[in-house]
């Protein structure tokens, strides 16, 4: 067995070397938790460099933060800074346990790249009940069969129920924007999770945030209106946005119409936003796992225009203007935010 030969090309900084060999040991350490030999040698890699050290913290961070969201059974993977001696415990749920065994240690890219897929299976069903889907970074227009236009953003899907006297639009995930052909006779309803938006002869976005639905109007009028426990039924003109809390409340702004929709130009405008929802609207646009390993930086509100063709220099852009905050790509497919 041997640890970090023949996975990278070229020149790789002391840090690069590190994380990389961090991954393969938390891979073979899964394996065998109790083989002395190779916690010795562990231990000897860990002492051997601080760069170890520091990689090693970061990536058992990384797979912590990730499991919760990959299973909800766990296993113990025991960190040795000396012979026989635990220094802390990095939880590796059982379902990566699996996704080990199918790529065996090819490497730590291909191990987080297929972690993905672990993620992702559990949305399965919401896939199959969609006519229409987006992957990541991939958008869809879409005409539908009486003439309305829809934008599907990426990581999106829509269910199409075109019955009798009424259109019905179901937005399973992500954000949508429509440019409605008006017809008094049937009614056009957009419903996603509890909230349905009703033409009034217009254009506009509905969108899933981290616990809302959000509904911004870029022509004409809508109407919103949630389910009786959450007391919501609002008119919006053009210009007009609101933002719908799953577990209650809602909150009326003004929206500039260069704002509304902006990722279908490229564009992510925040004004105001909690560093974590920016995050959450890059996610869709990079392809692989981005971790925000940072509450404090998350919390941090800003103000600005994001390039949603690039969102790894979008994060480098976020970093930038706060102190203490790095952005570190640790392969092609995974990137951490944390701080120094």
């Amino acid at each position: 067995m041997s640890i970090g030969r023949g996975m990278t090309a070229g020149i790789e900084s002391e840090d690069e070397r590190a994380i990389r060999e961090a991954t393969d040991w938390l891979i073979f350490l899964e394996d065998e938790p109790d083989d002395p030999d190779l916690r010795t040698r562990f231990a000897e890699w860990l002492s051997a460099h601080p760069a170890n050290r520091k990689a090693w913290t970061e990536t058992a961070q990384a797979y912590d933060l990730i499991g919760p969201a990959a299973a909800n059974e766990g296993a113990a993977i025991r960190v040795f800074e000396a012979r026989d001696v635990a220094d802390e415990v990095a939880p590796l749920p059982s379902q990566r346990i699996l996704l080990r065994r199918m790529v065996t240690v090819a490497g730590a890219g291909m191990a987080l790249a297929a972690c993905l897929v672990l993620l992702i299976a559990p949305s399965a069903l919401l896939w199959w009940q969609a006519d229409y889907t987006t992957g990541m970074a991939q958008q869809q227009s879409i005409r539908l069969a009486d003439g309305t236009d829809v934008e599907l953003a990426p990581q999106s899907a829509i269910a199409v129920d075109y019955k009798g006297s009424q259109r019905h639009i179901r937005l399973l995930k992500g954000r949508a924007f429509f440019e409605v052909t008006h017809d008094a006779t049937r009614p056009f309803a957009v419903d996603a999770h509890s909230v349905r938006t009703t033409d009034i002869g217009t254009a506009f976005e509905v969108g899933f945030g981290a616990d809302s639905t959000d509904v911004a109007v870029a022509q004409g009028a809508v109407q919103v209106d949630a389910s009786p426990s959450f007391g919501v039924s609002e008119r919006l003109q053009a210009g007009q946005a609101i933002h719908v809390g799953w577990k209650g409340g809602f909150h009326r702004t003004n929206a500039d119409g260069t704002e509304i929709a902006s990722w279908r130009h490229g564009q992510l405008i925040a004004n105001d936003q909690p560093v974590a929802d920016v995050v959450e609207k890059l996610r869709p646009y990079f392809k692989g796992m981005i971790v925000l390993a940072s509450s404090d930086f998350a919390a941090r509100r800003v103000t600005g225009v994001y390039d949603l063709n690039n969102p790894v220099g979008a994060l480098h852009a976020l970093a930038q203007a706060h102190e203490g905050v790095a952005v570190r790509r640790m392969t092609p497919w995974f990137v951490i935010i944390s701080d120094f």
